[in-house]
């Protein structure tokens, strides 16, 4: 559990360290796949990671996240509710890494949020809430290119 007292950089720190983790499980995994465009999928999702890292270093290092969460869709199709993900593996299609993407994304929204709740009343309720909102972002736009690619009509 988290402590109260917790400064912001120290739980920011914490967070870096989530998009390091999801990072380095999409590379990784991107080195292992057959499939070229999964590799593709999985490289661009490493991508997003490192950019979300390079924001949360960057709040840290300017204490401003004003602008985080911005220009975000209000509601999700909820497609990835309705989705089972499995592990990643050498044989992982596109498809399967868009699933897991999304429940990953899904997490960490979930991550962000219960920090917020945990932080209630206080500053760090408001990033917590920015940060859940571009997480959220991240799993929409998953579902819309899921939905895109493997939902609609040929």
């Amino acid at each position: 559990m988290i402590k109260k007292s917790i400064t912001l950089s120290q739980v920011l720190k914490i967070a870096v360290k989530e998009e390091i983790k999801a990072y380095n499980l999409y590379d990784s995994t991107s080195k292992i796949v057959k499939n070229p465009s999964t590799k593709t999928m999985l490289l661009e999702l490493a991508r997003e990671e490192m950019n979300h890292r390079k924001i949360l270093e960057n709040i840290i290092q300017e204490k401003k996240y004003e602008n985080l969460g911005e220009n975000i869709p209000e509601e999700s199709m909820g497609i990835a509710d309705f989705l089972v993900t499995s592990d990643l593996d050498e044989n992982a299609t596109t498809q399967e890494v868009m699933i897991f993407a999304m429940k990953e994304e899904e997490k960490a929204y979930n991550f962000y949020t219960d920090l917020g709740n945990h932080f209630a009343g206080t500053e760090l309720e408001k990033l917590f809430s920015k940060l859940a909102l571009e997480e959220k972002g991240h799993k929409i736009k998953l579902e819309d290119e899921y939905e895109e690619g493997f939902l609609k009509e040929n």
